[in-house]
């Protein structure tokens, strides 16, 4: 994939070689423009989908996905202050990520930390489990599932696991 981002670069400072202009602007016309294009070819090299680009697209998928479940939460949290009943059921979940990198952990760490209504407290039993404190978890299995899918879409979309 480093190949094609110096064709995209190459083709970038050819496109503004051919306009005259030497700007942010007409290169940065220049990498959309090779990008796209290259997007196109290497699917024809690669037809599983996996050519150039597919990263980037499957970053945005995430990237709107995890804004959604942040405003979310946000509203739910909002709802709870306004409120004046406290409907919190708090829980502590041990989250088992065996078989994550470091950085994999790290990530989804973060990504839960982010989320208002739940923090990441430790990791334990040598990176093998997170301790994770949810505000509104009724019930076990549902908190868990929420986790699993923001694990499951940080690994395929943003590692391409």
């Amino acid at each position: 994939m480093l190949s094609f981002f110096l064709i995209n670069l190459l083709l970038a400072v050819l496109w503004m070689c051919m306009w005259g202009l030497f700007d942010l602007w007409t290169l940065l016309a220049g990498l959309v423009l090779g990008y796209f294009l290259l997007g196109v070819v290497s699917r024809t090299w690669y037809p599983d989908g996996k050519g150039y680009g597919s990263k980037f697209l499957n970053l945005l998928s995430f990237t709107v996905y995890f804004i959604r479940i942040l405003i979310l939460a946000n509203l739910t949290v909002a709802k709870e202050i306004i409120t004046p009943k406290l409907n919190m059921t708090p829980r502590f979940i041990r989250y088992p990520v065996k078989g994550m990198t470091s950085l994999q952990i790290t990530s989804l760490a973060n990504a839960i930390t982010l989320t208002p209504g739940t923090l990441t407290v430790d990791v334990l039993d040598n990176d093998q489990v997170l301790l994770v404190h949810c505000m509104y978890a009724e019930d076990r299995q549902t908190a868990i599932d929420e986790l699993d899918e923001l694990r499951n879409r940080l690994m395929t979309e943003v590692f391409g696991c």
